[in-house]
């Protein structure tokens, strides 16, 4: 089918008399993507590279024959040729050197007429091929627009694809005002009043992926009322969430310390538990158990019944014949069951049903090592107790997590105090609010609290002066 679309295309743009235009290319190029899109699939595996090469052969004799008409190119015509080019892998330099620049160049000459469609398609086409047009100068002229233009022609899909894929273009890095922008825009659709408008489970779920991957948090009201539109979906057939996508949106939540309810984590994790299991994966089971502790919200039965199911991924009811969990998966799935941790005043039927709990997920795998914090910061740390005479016990290990110090009074009768260091990593649109991360989470605290000690979690800091000072408990001590 491809060979005859190809014969037929070159046959016409190769007649005289059919005066083909930047309009008719753009439109050949499209009708390629999609066709390939469904022809791809059907390729016996020695086929492909055949037709892949055929694919190739083509459009660089059609980007040759839009060369010249380059100056006749609009924005929404260079986005859409972007856009088709990376539905087919191809970067249009392969094809025609200097084709991707000339058009970006073409896109941001005049990008009044663009509409969300298109920044978010030209977007999707550089994160996709991972490019950098014009040495960055696109992202930037990009950026400056949506940070002052008016958004209201952007549907969800455009929000969410345009945050997405600067989240996954490192270079775009988008400033506050331009992240604002956007998401004051996805809050008018959540609260638009025509169903048309409102952001699908899909849309949701990647817009709030790409703000905790942007390291931003969206104000609790719009964040809580996005995990309550994905509640919302779960009761709606036809538009429910994958397994996939309530993971990422409470991973969000988690990383982003979003004061998400209870009662909204419940609706979710339970809709996650009842999916259809072959849509899951091992990293959305771990993402959400691990979420749902570090938000204060796992239940028992939940992560039991999680670790059911991935036994039953595997299909054996006690053992994983899959590939073992990565360590940092196993590190989730421990750092959630930690938290489950009863203390130690707790009834003897409780502590028998976490041991249980316990021993299911070692089946599992292992529980990791703990890993090494940096050397320099430990180094500092020593110096600074050393100089306060304080009596301490370095580098210890409770429980798989470590800890920098563990202070003990003189006399053994105080509680010890546990320190541990951590390097924050802030939000950048709200000081002083880190990002939960997976080595910094708040299931030591619980174990420390079923230890019976006092755990104090410090930060190294540099100030503009270029000292460096450790703070904790009050005091600040220059190092």
């Amino acid at each position: 089918m491809l060979d005859s679309f190809y014969k037929d295309m070159s046959a016409l743009c190769s007649r005289p008399e059919s005066c083909i235009n930047h309009m008719h290319l753009n439109a050949i190029i499209g009708a390629t993507a999609k066709a390939w899109k469904k022809a791809w699939a059907q390729f016996a595996q020695q086929k492909q590279e055949q037709a892949h090469h055929q694919m190739h052969a083509f459009l660089t004799e059609m980007f040759q024959m839009l060369q010249p008409l380059l100056p006749d190119v609009e924005a929404r015509q260079a986005a859409n040729i972007l856009w088709s080019s990376a539905q087919l892998g191809l970067n249009p330099d392969a094809l025609v050197p200097g084709m991707t620049d000339s058009l970006a160049r073409q896109f941001m000459v005049d990008m009044d007429p663009a509409i969300g469609q298109h920044f978010a398609n030209v977007l999707v086409a550089c994160a996709k091929l991972q490019l950098s047009p014009c040495q960055g100068g696109l992202f930037k002229a990009i950026l400056n627009r949506l940070a002052t233009a008016d958004l209201s022609n952007f549907e969800p899909q455009h929000v969410a694809n345009t945050l997405h894929s600067m989240a996954t273009i490192p270079v775009a890095a988008p400033s506050i005002e331009v992240l604002d922008a956007l998401c004051k825009r996805f809050k008018v659709l959540l609260n638009s009043r025509q169903t048309c408008e409102l952001p699908n489970a899909q849309s949701t779920a990647n817009t709030m992926w790409a703000l905790s991957e942007l390291k931003y948090a969206p104000s609790d009201e719009l964040a809580m009322s996005m995990v309550g539109r994905m509640v919302a979906l779960c009761r709606l057939p036809g538009q429910q969430p994958t397994p996939q996508a309530i993971s990422n949106v409470l991973l969000a939540c988690a990383e982003l310390s979003v004061p998400v309810k209870q009662a909204d984590t419940d609706s979710l994790a339970a809709f996650f538990l009842s999916s259809n299991r072959r849509h899951g994966t091992q990293q959305a089971y771990t993402n959400t158990a691990w979420s749902l502790a570090v938000t204060g919200h796992l239940r028992q039965a939940q992560f039991t019944l999680m670790l059911d199911q991935m036994f039953a991924l595997s299909g054996s009811p006690g053992e994983m014949s899959t590939p073992p969990l990565l360590t940092i998966k196993m590190t989730q799935l421990y750092q959630a069951l930690d938290w489950l941790q009863p203390y130690q005043t707790a009834p003897a039927q409780q502590q028998s049903a976490w041991s249980s709990l316990q021993g299911k997920l070692h089946r599992l795998g292992p529980r990791p090592a703990p890993e090494t914090p940096p050397l320099y910061s430990t180094r500092k740390l020593y110096a600074a107790l050393n100089q306060l005479q304080l009596s301490f016990k370095a580098a210890v290990v409770i429980q798989s997590y470590w800890v920098a110090a563990v202070l003990q009074s003189q006399d053994n009768k105080a509680e010890p105090v546990i320190l541990r260091l951590s390097s924050p990593d802030y939000i950048t649109n709200i000081p002083g609010r880190s990002c939960t991360t997976l080595t910094d989470c708040t299931t030591l605290l619980k174990v420390v609290c079923a230890s019976s000690c006092i755990c104090v979690s410090l930060s190294i800091k540099d100030t503009t002066s270029g000292m460096s000072f450790l703070c904790a408990v009050g005091r600040a001590f220059v190092l």
